[in-house]
């Protein structure tokens, strides 16, 4: 197989021919790789890597990660609106399925969403609570896309985490799931109270407030992350630097 730039120029998915057609996101933490087959089909490579300095030494991590994120990815595959699973790509890579769409973050705070698009979005993130999988990364609006079909898909699962039922500890395991997925629903109503405030039921505007537990979660772990990412990243995190580079260049000639 050709190399191009350390990822494949051509892949078989499925039985299908699948070629190199761009770069879709290359920044800190991963190489996003589009592939369209002559269908007009794609799917996207996740190269999971620490680009900056001295982050070649974190490459066992990165290998760790991707292990971990395509674990997470068999278990929610198949669900409506997450992206179809293709194979693995050596040890620090996956394809999967590429949505035509953009993400909450793209289409801003006026975006026009479909009615039943956060009842959709609530009902995969409830599917996803009962293969007792914490989401943890829902408050990013750009893992949360309004497919070009109209419907809610949500990718990016690097950071999700899986609680075991049973054993020994099964008891304080469950009583840590339930907690922690609360902050899952929290960030799906605070979108929707953001995007379609006046579809908001009475219920879910309680649930767009955290709860006492969720409060300390912020307090001892989610303030401090968010602490030290503005220290790492002091022009904003990874995803906003992501984005503004991307909105300079698709308004730049120059830049291919």
């Amino acid at each position: 197989m050709k190399i191009l730039r350390r990822y494949p120029e051509s892949m078989v998915i499925k039985g299908e021919d699948y070629r190199f057609e761009k770069i879709l996101k290359d920044d800190f933490f991963s190489v996003n790789v589009l592939y369209r087959n002559q269908a007009g089909r794609r799917y996207v490579l996740k190269l999971s890597d620490f680009r900056f300095i001295l982050g070649l030494l974190f490459r066992p991590f990165a290998m760790l990660m991707s292990g971990h994120e395509y674990t997470i990815y068999r278990m929610v595959d198949g669900l409506p609106g997450v992206p179809e699973l293709g194979p693995r790509w050596g040890l620090r890579g996956y394809f999967h399925e590429f949505i035509e769409g953009k993400t909450l973050h793209e289409l801003g705070k006026d975006a026009k969403l479909p009615d039943d698009f956060f009842d959709r979005l609530g009902e995969l993130i409830r599917a996803i609570h009962e293969r007792r999988i914490f989401y943890m990364d829902l408050n990013k609006q750009g893992n949360i896309i309004l497919g070009d079909d109209g419907k809610p898909w949500l990718i990016d699962y690097q950071i999700c985490m899986h609680f075991k039922g049973g054993g020994l500890f099964g008891r304080w395991s469950d009583r840590i799931f339930k907690r922690l997925i609360q902050e899952d629903i929290y960030h799906l109503y605070k979108h929707k109270k953001r995007l379609q405030p006046q579809r908001l039921t009475d219920d879910e505007a309680r649930l767009a407030v955290r709860s006492e537990g969720a409060k300390k979660y912020n307090r001892f772990l989610g303030a401090p992350y968010r602490r030290f990412k503005r220290k790492l990243y002091p022009s904003g995190s990874n995803e906003i630097i992501w984005y503004k580079w991307k909105k300079i260049k698709d308004q730049s000639k120059r830049m291919p």
